[in-house]
């Protein structure tokens, strides 16, 4: 599988105080980054992704913007500028232009000769608030990217959801499965879908309201801080629901947390993510790596099996006082054989990595009642083996891998290393297969899931049903072929190509029929005092006055 960094541009840590770094989020030292509107405007060029020719690349990106628009917990809402003179422009440079821009020439110079780089997402801020000036979105236009699952090519919507991400604020996410996560590959979907430390991340930088609950601390080893420590709560569901790292004084905040029960672990970023995925120009931030993962307990640690529990609050921040982090124990896990499973299955699994033969247990967390089991663990000094038998009512969720020894506690965690994921829809046909706007069409197939959506070359329409069939109208757009998609929420979808013929003039080469009244009825706004824009690139940072 081919994989290559989505490197953000700027990735410091998410925090709404000066000392503590939670969530992620870009930062000017330790202010974090952040639009001052928190509804803020954005243009789509008039040529989007030039290898596209259905409109489907600018449905893509507008349903990337909504997955965040959506997020309950947060104010920040986006208005897509459609005027035909702003999809014209190119001048990216420019701070009232927040721009998706597909880059076929270099003129960014951020795609040179052999660049790993997907996209990227430039940011101008102010140094001394973090206030976002301007931001724009780049894809590297010389990767192959495609709406319908092509192999070998990037999907747009998955890159175009990570990179709104770092639009808003954000960097890179330590969790694994997360849609911040620093590494995509071709054909992934996942990131479509946000998981739940990039809803708190959402919901913690523009809350509605009170913030929600958070646990707060330091990570010690010897009595000496520990800057740079990622540190996850783990709710009763086994799900990594929000993480932060802790400062340079070893003192972190993880916020965005509902009421509830946390396991809390602090670990190193020593792999896969790295200090080499953030935007560490920007925070200053160091990360201390010689440490081992330690689970938080009473005393100052807890077994890695049963570690004791925080008990969170709503609006309430619950201080824990001191994680004891132990001795680094040389283990390391830095990949895993599968990143998505479903439920009503068993196969082996293999999470890889250094010195695992020291571990002698294997545990996925999960809910009360889980329907996952673990056994035949084997381990060697570079991998660890299970089989994972996964029931048909296993929740579709992310899931950590936890290899440790039961006698020293030593251990490592794959933190939302894998994504239990409902089958993906299957299409057969359409009926009918031709006629005007306000034709109700029937789609048959198979796994449609509740809030599935229909994607008609660029609008993007609600479906009706469930299930084996769902429904749709036909839009009201110029006459000829379109292609027709039907996404699933978790972000799984299945495209016919050209499915339906609809009659009726022909529009004029150029023009675009405005499909986002479809998803967005806002008016525009006042245009907002600052701009945002974080990126997906190697760590780089810049003053008020310089360009990612």
């Amino acid at each position: 599988m081919f994989a290559a960094p989505i490197f953000a541009v700027l990735f410091g840590i998410f925090g709404l105080s000066v000392s503590s770094y939670a969530f992620v989020s870009l930062q000017a030292g330790s202010m974090p980054f952040y639009w001052a509107n928190s509804t803020v405007t954005f243009t789509i060029n008039e040529t989007a992704d030039p290898g596209t020719s259905d409109e489907s690349d600018v449905a893509a990106v507008r349903l990337a913007f909504e997955a965040w628009s959506k997020v309950p917990s947060s104010r920040i809402d986006f208005v897509e500028d459609t005027n035909s003179g702003s999809r014209a422009r190119t001048d990216w440079r420019s701070d009232d232009l927040h721009v998706v821009l597909w880059d076929t020439t270099n003129e960014s110079g951020f795609f040179g000769p052999g660049s790993g780089l997907v996209a990227i997402t430039p940011v101008d801020f102010d140094p001394s608030s973090g206030r976002i000036l301007d931001a724009d979105i780049l894809f590297n236009g010389t990767k192959p990217f495609s709406t319908s699952g092509d192999a070998g090519k990037f999907d747009i919507q998955n890159i175009a959801t990570h990179e709104v991400g770092h639009f808003i604020g954000l960097d890179h996410s330590g969790v694994i499965g997360a849609t911040m996560n620093p590494f995509a590959n071709t054909t992934d979907t996942r990131l479509r879908s946000l998981e739940a430390d990039d809803i708190a991340a959402a919901g913690a930088i523009y809350p509605i309201g009170a913030e929600p609950g958070s646990i707060q601390g330091y990570v010690r080893i010897g009595g000496k801080a520990v800057s740079g420590a990622h540190v996850v709560a783990e709710d009763m569901n086994g799900v990594a629901a929000s993480a932060g790292l802790s400062d340079g004084n070893g003192f972190f905040k993880i916020r965005g947390l509902d009421q509830g029960s946390y396991a809390v672990y602090a670990e190193p970023l020593d792999g896969p993510v790295t200090n080499a995925n953030f935007s560490l120009h920007t925070s200053g931030l160091t990360i201390d790596t010689n440490f081992g993962t330690t689970f938080w307990g009473a005393g100052g640690s807890s077994s890695p099996r049963n570690p004791e529990r925080v008990t969170v609050s709503f609006a309430q921040s619950t201080d824990v006082g001191q994680i004891d982090a132990l001795a680094s124990n040389g283990m390391n896990l830095t990949s895993i054989s599968r990143t998505t499973v479903m439920p009503n299955s068993e196969f082996t699994l293999s999470v890889y990595g250094t010195n695992l033969d020291r571990a002698d247990s294997i545990l996925v967390p999960g809910p009360p009642g889980d329907p996952l089991f673990v056994a035949d663990e084997a381990f060697s000094r570079s991998s660890a083996r299970m089989t994972l038998s996964i029931g048909p009512s296993a929740l579709s969720q992310l899931r950590s891998v936890r290899v440790f020894n039961d006698a020293t506690q030593a251990c490592v965690v794959l933190t939302g290393g894998f994504e239990i994921r409902a089958a993906p829809p299957t299409l057969t046909g359409l009926d009918p297969a031709e006629g005007e706007s306000g034709t109700v069409v029937t789609l048959s197939g198979a796994n449609f899931e509740p809030g599935a959506r229909v994607i008609f070359g660029g609008f993007v329409i609600q479906a009706s049903g469930m299930g084996n069939s769902v429904s749709f109208t036909v839009p009201n757009g110029a006459g000829g072929v379109y292609s027709v998609a039907v996404e699933n929420p978790d972000g799984q979808f299945v495209k016919i190509r050209d499915g339906f013929t609809l009659a009726g003039p022909v529009a004029t080469p150029g023009t675009d029929p405005d499909p986002i009244t479809q998803t967005n009825s806002l008016a525009t706004p006042n245009a907002p005092s600052g701009s945002a824009a974080a990126g997906a690139a190697a760590p780089k940072q810049k003053a008020a006055s310089e360009r990612e």
